[in-house]
């Protein structure tokens, strides 16, 4: 039977696992979008019909993302918090541009 120790190493583990196949994903998706787009297909998003732009899609990643870091940091899950922050960063990039603005 596994201690308590274990059991929190392991969800860290499979926490860790399911981040690196999420992002890879996300970054497969973008690529598949990008190469439809590219071959004139028209991809319509709810948030297209709101009048959702890129900029506050990227926005309310941002806000979503930093909820979630300041939760594991206040439940002093600093490992997963990292895994956020990269996300966050890579957001920021985006938004950023070279503004400086976000």
């Amino acid at each position: 039977m596994m201690n308590e120790d274990e059991i929190e190493r392991l969800a860290d583990l499979l926490f860790d696992r399911i981040m690196e196949k999420q992002e890879i994903a996300d970054e497969e998706y973008a690529q598949q979008m990008a190469r439809l787009m590219g071959q004139g297909y028209i991809i319509e998003d709810v948030t297209d019909k709101l009048g959702i732009n890129e900029e506050e899609k990227l926005v309310g990643e941002l806000a979503k993302m930093q909820t979630i870091m300041m939760i594991l940091e206040d439940k002093e899950e600093y490992e997963k918090a990292a895994i956020i922050l990269k996300k966050i960063e890579k957001i920021n990039k985006k938004l950023n541009d070279g503004s400086g603005k976000y």
